[in-house]
């Protein structure tokens, strides 16, 4: 049993952190198959690749308000560049694809998904095609006829897939976007505090900007000391942005806190981080949402860049599960309610507990797993 799972590293590390999700909770189901997680548009087109991801990166950089605009009008330039995206990628994925002679391909990166469903329906070796969103949004690049399987995050995307779309329901599953399995372990919170240095009695706020670490991180820092708690312990994770992090570093020795402040660089034990905190501030990237919420932990957006986290933000606010700060007075005074209202506290972790999917990768591989035989 081969098994292809196909993802890009164009908009960050969430789509990859997918796909090693999938591989480990498929592993853990039937250790004898074999897989291998690929960037297919390395083989389509390695110029294109570098191109899309510096396009990408400098949108968001520098004019994330043009991100914005383009992705709220992807069903146009759908019908304009979908069909070429997708004859495009599959003339120059082919040969890749008869190589490796997959019996299951997923896709958790719609960059590709249309070229591998056109090389589907060329009847080369037969696979199965399965596609697993990294979003609580539908971008009309995901759809295609020869999908077999769809793993969504929510029952509103489901809901969404049928109406708008016209997918079958039998094809959707909503297992939740797909996380590492060892989000599921059973942490025990003031054990889990102990370990990282934490009082039992802290109010523990975890600031993110993603794997890339893109937050205004100094506006939120900020808001925070306004908050007027005895003890407030702030963790910044900074993922591997050591530009940013000394930045924050410089801002934090001019300014005189009133809070506990933590920096971190990319770790491996985010399960213990998140299972530590009270409330995440940050970037509402799908992976870092899905993480969040099976910590039973509450978030706090703030300022969203245009596009998918910005439709991710409506999902989370839309379901009650959120707040949305665009202003550093704004972060003080949710931030200030949390620390004073305990029954609210209490409140939102059990709203939070009703989105919790922490098998999403389990439940996804299994489902797979018994399509093959």
């Amino acid at each position: 049993m081969k098994i292809l799972l196909l993802t890009e590293t164009l908009a960050g590390t969430g789509h990859y952190k997918a796909a090693e999700s999938l591989e480990k909770a498929i592993y853990s189901i039937n250790p004898h198959a074999k897989i291998k997680i690929d960037t297919p548009l390395t083989h389509a087109n390695p110029l294109l690749e570098k191109m899309a991801n510096k396009l990408y990166m400098g949108t968001i950089r520098h004019a994330s308000p043009v991100w914005g605009w383009a992705y709220k009008r992807d069903r146009q330039w759908g019908f304009v560049g979908k069909d070429i995206l997708r004859k495009y990628i599959s003339k120059r994925l082919e040969s890749y694809i008869e190589l490796e002679a997959p019996d299951l391909i997923v896709s958790t990166h719609a960059f590709c998904l249309g070229g591998l469903a056109e090389l589907k329906k060329k009847h080369l070796k037969p696979f199965r095609l399965a596609a697993a969103f990294t979003d609580y949004c539908v971008n009309s690049f995901w759809i295609h006829p020869e999908v077999d399987d769809y793993f969504v995050g929510a029952m509103k995307l489901k809901e969404k897939l049928v109406n708008e779309y016209s997918i079958t329901e039998e094809k959707i599953h909503v297992t939740g976007i797909p996380i590492d399995p060892k989000f599921d372990e059973c942490i025990d919170k003031e054990g889990i505090r102990s370990k990282l240095g934490i009082s039992r009695t802290s109010l523990h706020i975890l600031v993110m900007g993603g794997g890339l670490g893109l937050a205004p991180y100094e506006e939120i820092l900020t808001g925070l000391s306004f908050v007027k708690a005895t003890d407030l312990v702030v963790t910044v994770m900074v993922g591997k942005n050591q530009q940013a992090k000394a930045k924050i570093e410089e801002w934090a020795q001019q300014v005189k806190l009133s809070y506990t402040l933590v920096i971190l660089d990319y770790v491996h034990n985010m399960n213990e981080w998140m299972a530590s905190a009270d409330l995440l501030i940050g970037k509402p990237g799908g992976l870092t949402v899905t993480e969040a919420l099976a910590c039973k932990v509450p978030i706090l957006i703030y300022k969203p860049i245009p596009g998918q986290e910005e439709r991710n933000s409506q999902f989370l606010l839309d379901s009650g599960i959120a707040f949305r700060a665009d202003e550093i007075q704004q972060i003080a005074e949710i931030v200030q309610k949390l620390s004073e209202d305990k029954e609210w506290k209490h409140i939102l972790r059990d709203r939070v507990m009703k989105f919790s999917k922490p098998k999403a990768a389990y439940h996804a591989g299994k489902i797979l797993m018994d399509s093959l035989e």
